[in-house]
């Protein structure tokens, strides 16, 4: 039987965009009271008088995610406006196309403060509350992605934080099961978000091509919502909102020889098309007088 969500509190990070705010509505909408947490004040504004439109108790709190003084603050301030708190979704991430090797040293380190350790945190604050909540769903909710499970050229880092938060829900799953808790990851594909075009501002020009994500991978945010609010009435340990993914992850950590080529393969095409564009370019531009 479905668990019954209405008056439930759910805490979302990354929530001014996106999966995120696709996620807050449909909570609001099937009866949750909502905080939402981001760095960006007006979008939360909007997106917690949407939820407000719906008859739902809405906060919100502005902070950075990597800062762990931030999500104290905000975890508190939430369970005292509410008095509960039953399930937390660290949804708030980021990433973009470049080579592992090129990549800074701090570009590594930043993004796992934010993917990785963003999710850490939230879960850390938010536990006891979600222990002491009477009555409470007692669910946390991690957003890993398709890439946990491969890691393609160019997106090596970010991978690696993605497969990181699953490791995570996979061992608290485990450890937190006998204390009546249930933790989810989230795996999307491509998501017609804010996510893509800021991946592309932070990509170097070289790279920009490989960012693209074929239509057919690219799924809406209220679409993977729709599965989230789906695992908050029934516990699921993953949800692959585009089943297929799920598969061809499967696929790929089964036959690794197979995926090395695809993958090499795959990048050499990439290469070789970004070169020749690269010369056309050059060729079509007009020789300069002396």
């Amino acid at each position: 039987m479905p668990r019954n969500l209405r008056d439930k509190v759910i805490l979302i990070s990354g929530a001014s965009a996106g999966i995120g705010k696709a996620t807050a509505l449909a909570c609001a909408w099937e009866g949750m009271n909502v905080s939402i947490f981001a760095r960006r004040a007006s979008k939360l504004q909007g997106v917690a008088k949407q939820v407000s439109d719906l008859n739902q108790r809405a906060h919100f709190f502005t902070g950075n995610i990597a800062n762990p003084e931030d999500v104290k603050a905000w975890v508190s301030e939430a369970y005292d406006t509410f008095g509960r708190v039953d399930a937390v979704y660290a949804n708030a991430g980021y990433g973009f196309i470049t080579p592992v090797m090129d990549m800074t040293l701090t570009e590594h380190r930043a993004m796992f403060e934010v993917n990785y350790f963003g999710t850490v945190h939230l879960l850390r604050q938010a536990m006891p509350y979600l222990a002491n909540t009477e009555d409470g769903l007692k669910h946390m909710l991690v957003c890993s992605s398709c890439l946990s499970e491969v890691g393609p050229p160019g997106s090596g880092v970010y991978a690696a934080t993605k497969a990181a938060q699953d490791m995570l829900a996979q061992s608290m799953r485990a450890e937190l099961a006998g204390e009546g808790f249930s933790v989810t990851s989230v795996h999307p594909v491509g998501t017609k978000t804010e996510f893509f075009e800021q991946a592309k501002r932070q990509t170097p020009d070289e790279h920009a091509d490989r960012i693209e994500t074929p239509s057919f991978l690219m799924q809406t945010p209220e679409h993977v919502a729709k599965r989230i609010v789906g695992s908050l009435k029934r516990p699921k340990a993953e949800v692959w909102p585009m089943r297929t993914a799920r598969f061809a992850a499967a696929v790929a950590t089964a036959f690794p020889g197979f995926t090395a080529w695809a993958l090499r393969r795959g990048y050499e095409k990439k290469t070789a098309k970004a070169a020749s564009a690269a010369q056309r370019s050059g060729d079509a531009e007009p020789t300069k007088g002396p």
